[in-house]
């Protein structure tokens, strides 16, 4: 287990707009401090008054956290298909295990037009479309391991399509996927799948 402390930066796709950067993030978090028959609330803005949105349980225990207020005082979330605030008073870091390449076990890219979902394993891409999934060998990566810092340098990696190498990149920065509200702390980019948006799963 290694504490993964992933993203946010001052990197945006063409079709979004740039946002300040809030290194560090996205994270993962749980929920603690919440009485077992309360909730936690996420809120459409970082303020007690804006809508309610919905709840977190007591003892949810994997959050991506996507960026902090300025004050530091709530984080920004998704829940459902938006995104949202909750109070950070109530969240506490958890570590999350990595992969012999030093990325989250869990981390997933997506893109749609058509659609995909890419993992990247210690030897392979791992590719799925609504009509197949495959193994693609990943013949380069960098940085190193244990140099991985998605904060600030992002990924930089060379996947095998047909006859030949596809130079693939997960960069820091915020990312909406263009069909919802949803926000990412992460996105994707390669000459082939075109423009995605990455996150922590559960």
């Amino acid at each position: 287990m290694t504490r993964w402390v992933a993203l946010l930066c001052a990197w945006a796709l063409p079709a979004v707009a740039q946002d300040t950067p809030d290194p560090g993030f996205p994270a993962i978090y749980t929920v603690t401090g919440v009485a077992s028959d309360d909730a936690l609330n996420v809120r459409a803005a970082p303020n007690v008054r804006a809508e309610l949105l919905g709840t977190l349980a007591h003892d949810d225990d994997w959050v991506e956290v996507l960026a902090l207020s300025r004050e530091g005082r709530w984080a920004q979330i998704n829940i459902g298909e938006r995104a949202g605030w909750v109070s950070t008073r109530f969240l506490g870091a958890r570590e999350v295990p990595t992969n012999s390449l030093g990325l989250p076990e869990t981390l997933v890219c997506l893109g749609n037009e058509p659609f995909w979902q890419v993992r990247l394993a210690p030897s392979a891409f791992i590719l799925s479309t609504p009509d197949e999934r495959g193994a693609q060998p990943l013949t380069f990566v960098a940085p190193s391991p244990e140099n991985v810092d998605l904060t600030q340098t992002g990924l930089l990696f060379d996947w095998g399509f047909s006859d030949s190498s596809v130079r693939g990149r997960i960069l820091p920065g915020s990312c909406s996927d263009g069909m919802s509200d949803r926000r990412y702390g992460l996105h994707y980019v390669d000459p082939v799948l075109g423009h995605g948006c990455c996150s922590i799963d559960e």
